[in-house]
């Protein structure tokens, strides 16, 4: 019971002590080279001159470590960070000997080997167990030092023509490493690249390590029964280069600093009006909209045009209280920021407009594009701003040609905006009447008209074999010696036409066309003499009225120029 009750005590103990606001799980993966000579110093009854030869070697080390510390207690100042972990080192590879000489015995004599195309070589790893520290000099800059112990295994391989014999020892081994590391990098978030030099000394010789068993054939292997006294390294320690991830590093100075703001946080949260009331969106809503995050320079936008300082203040002590900022030089900007009560200046601007010029690009609101060209009259956006403008303008103006669907109607567009957002859309809208009218003449004037166009090709194509010699739409439409009537709803014939002016007697308009008063060539007629396309339907009661008066309107004239017609 006692040991539950204590156990208990001791998690109660940790968790009221533990700072849960950021992950306290610190671990590092690491991956060490340091070149080396490694010397084998061997022998055995066969060879003449024993083994003792140097082969250059880079042994690579690579290790897991973890912070069994999982945070300090009472935020104590701690100033080095306590490692358990596990390591595979000294994995390297190379050959010892080719070509051996030694002396066989054969019917009491002795005579040499003849197995002379023979290799020696061989592999070593080291798994072990790891404790140490890393102490934080100075900002990026670490000091990480461990000790290890663990099993040196040593695989030998002899081979010859193919046939590889292989024979593994091993022995114990210890050693100490220094890494000076310095941080490169956040390759993400909460981890760090890191690289560093790394120093190794082993302290366990390695000692009479068999490297083959005995072989009882009539010709046995140069390299049977063959033991090494001593494999060691040359130089007493090994110096290397490494690189590393560290997951979840925080400096010295970093953790004081998290502290300290912890416990503001705390004196904010204990005396503000707001209790527990915003939310995640809320946080991120304000972070939005009061811009509290770093710019590339590291400083905080300024809020001082769109805030007074109190509201601001106000708004920034909810937000620290209740929400977390993105990373902690954050928050030491928002402190400073709250504790200085200025607030930096043009780098706000340059987002905010930034900010609203995407709003108003975005709604394709007049007014609201107005507004931002008096807003900031000296913007570099102004251009775009009002050729979004005209280009809006533009579709209204075009909208209305569209739902006119007439010669006159797109042909004045063309002339009143040569260059407008809608020319095309205009040229389409003349090319499809053309079609729908099939006479010779009026592909003749399109082709006129838009030498260039878009519709050339099918224009020809079509002009070939076009045998339709009626009177051109595009003419009746624009000429304005014609009146509003269509000839078939006139009730007698048609005035002679002028000798010198092509006659129009006896031409039917097509149901649904209207005669307007300007001419193909005169596309910029005052708007007071252009004509009504088309008048409205009488009225029920009105119809008996109406019929009786065709003569009327056969008999009307031509009204004057300037004048509109009744």
């Amino acid at each position: 019971m006692r040991r539950i009750f204590l156990t208990l005590s001791a998690l109660a103990t940790a968790l009221y002590a533990a700072d849960f606001e950021r992950s306290n799980w610190h671990t590092q993966l690491y991956l060490q080279g340091e070149p080396a000579f490694l010397n084998f110093q061997g022998d055995n009854d066969l060879l003449d001159d024993g083994i003792d030869t140097d082969v250059f070697t880079v042994p690579v080390s690579a290790g897991f470590l973890w912070s069994p510390l999982i945070t300090p207690f009472w935020k104590a100042d701690i100033p080095f960070t306590l490692w358990l972990g596990l390591e595979v080192n000294s994995f390297q590879m190379g050959t010892i000997e080719d070509s051996p000489k030694y002396t066989v015995k054969a019917n009491g004599e002795d005579r040499p080997g003849e197995q002379n195309d023979r290799e020696l070589s061989f592999m070593t790893y080291a798994p072990s167990v790891l404790a140490g520290f890393t102490v934080n000099l100075a900002g990026d800059l670490d000091l990480r030092v461990l000790g290890g112990f663990g099993f040196h295994f040593f695989s030998f391989y002899d081979d010859y023509s193919g046939n590889t014999t292989s024979y593994t020892d091993y022995v114990n081994t210890a050693f100490v490493s220094g890494a000076l590391e310095y941080r490169i990098t956040e390759v993400f978030q909460d981890v760090d690249l890191k690289i560093g030099i790394n120093v190794r000394k082993e302290f366990l010789a390695y000692e009479d390590i068999k490297a083959r068993k005995q072989d009882h054939d009539a010709s046995p292997s140069p390299y049977s029964n063959l033991f090494f006294d001593k494999i060691e390294y040359k130089w007493p320690v090994r110096v290397g280069l490494e690189l590393s991830l560290d997951f979840g590093r925080e400096s010295r100075r970093d953790r004081k600093m998290r502290y300290k703001l912890h416990d503001r946080d705390d004196v904010l949260r204990k005396n503000s009006e707001v209790k527990d009331t915003i939310t995640e969106w809320d946080c991120m809503a304000i972070e939005r909209d009061y811009r509290f995050y770093l710019d590339d320079d590291g400083k905080l936008p300024d809020m001082s045009e769109a805030y007074t300082k109190t509201q601001f203040a106000d708004v920034l002590e909810s937000y620290l209280a209740f929400c977390h900022p993105a990373d902690l030089a954050t928050k030491e900007q928002l402190y400073a920021t709250l504790d200085s009560g200025k607030i930096e200046i043009q780098a706000y601007q340059v987002r905010q407009e930034d900010s609203r010029f995407d709003q108003v690009m975005a709604s394709n609101d007049p007014e609201m594009l107005q507004m931002f060209l008096e807003y900031y009259p000296d913007s570099p956006r102004r251009a775009e701003v009002e050729a979004k403008l005209n280009g809006l303008g533009d579709y209204d103006k075009f909208r209305a040609i569209q739902a006119q669907n007439t010669f006159k109607a797109y042909l004045a567009y063309l002339s009143d905006n040569p260059n407008g957002a809608f020319r095309d859309e205009a040229e389409t809208g003349i090319f499809e009447l053309v079609k729908a009218s099939g006479r010779k003449k009026d592909y003749e004037i399109y082709l006129k008209r838009f030498p260039n166009g878009k519709y050339i090709y099918e224009a020809r194509q079509a002009l070939k074999m076009n045998t339709n010699e009626e009177q051109s739409m595009i003419e009746y439409q624009t000429d304005a010696s014609n009146t509003n009537v269509a000839p078939e709803h006139q009730t007698s014939e048609p005035e002679p036409a002028p000798a010198e002016e092509p006659a129009t007697s006896g031409y039917t308009a097509p149901a649904g066309y209207n005669v307007p008063t300007t001419s193909f060539d005169d596309d910029e007629e005052d708007d007071d003499e252009e004509e009504v396309e088309e008048a409205p339907a009488p009225k029920p009661k009105a119809k008996a009225k109406a019929a009786k008066k065709p003569a009327k309107k056969k008999a009307a004239k031509k009204p004057a120029k300037g004048k509109k017609k009744k």
